[in-house]
C-alpha cells in the first residue's frame, strides 16, 4: 500500500513537471508557427548529440524500498532528429547506502547500460520505450538484472543547438536475487528522466 502512494506521490509531481515542460514548449512552437516545427532546426548540421540527464524514481531494487530521490546520473549520446525520432544510450551510476537487518549500513554502488529508442507524436512530444542492464554492487553480493520501460516526454529548446528535456517511464523490473531480503524480488517503478543534450554539429 505504501508503495501504491509513492507511486502516486511520483506520478502527480512527474505530470507537474511534464506539464511545465509541455506549455513552455507549446509557447515557443506558437511563438514560431510560421518557422520551422522545431526552434533552431536549421542550426543543426548533424542529429548526433552529447548530453547528461538526473534520473529521479521509486520502487523495486536490491534491498527495501528506497523511497523517491535521485536514482543515477546519466551521461549519454545518440541521435536525435527534431521533431521525428530519438536513440540514445547512457551509462548511469550512484552509489548511495543500504541498511541491514542488523542495522549495519552497506555501500551499495549502483550501475546501469541504457538503451531508448522513441518517436515524435506532435512537434515535442515524443513516445519512448527502453531497456536497462543494471547492476548493484555491495559486500553482501553483486546483483544484476534486466528492466523494461515505456513512458512519454517532452523537449524545451534554449537556444541554438542546446535542448532540454523530461520524459517519465514506467520500468518492469525483472525478478533477480536480493541480498539484503536474502531472496528473489521483483517489481515495477516509476523514473522521471531530467537532461540536457547539445548536437555535436
Amino acid at each position: 500500500m505504501k508503495n501504491k502512494k509513492n507511486h502516486l506521490s511520483l506520478l502527480k509531481a512527474l505530470v507537474v513537471a511534464l506539464g511545465l515542460c509541455f506549455a513552455s514548449a507549446s509557447a515557443q512552437g506558437a511563438a514560431g508557427a510560421s518557422a520551422a516545427p522545431v526552434s533552431d532546426a536549421s542550426t543543426i548540421r548533424t542529429p548526433f548529440f552529447l548530453g547528461a540527464a538526473l534520473g529521479f524514481g521509486s520502487g523495486t531494487g536490491v534491498g527495501t524500498e528506497r523511497g523517491l530521490g535521485l536514482r543515477q546520473i546519466e551521461p549519454m549520446l545518440g541521435v536525435w532528429l527534431p521533431g521525428i525520432a530519438l536513440a540514445r544510450v547512457g551509462y548511469g551510476f550512484f552509489d548511495y547506502n543500504e541498511e541491514t537487518d542488523d542495522d549495519e549500513n552497506v555501500e551499495v554502488e549502483h550501475s546501469e547500460l541504457d538503451i531508448e529508442l522513441g518517436i515524435h507524436l506532435l512537434g515535442q512530444l515524443y513516445l519512448i520505450g527502453n531497456y536497462s542492464r543494471v547492476k548493484e554492487l555491495s559486500d553482501l553480493g553483486d546483483v544484476a538484472w534486466n528492466e523494461w520501460g515505456a513512458g512519454f516526454g517532452s523537449l524545451l529548446h534554449l537556444f541554438g543547438k542546446a535542448v532540454l528535456f523530461a520524459d517519465v517511464s514506467y520500468r518492469w523490473v525483472l525478478e533477480h536475487y536480493d541480498p539484503f531480503a536474502d531472496k528473489k524480488v521483483s517489481g515495477s517503478r516509476l523514473q522521471l528522466n531530467i537532461g540536457f543534450i547539445t548536437y555535436v554539429f
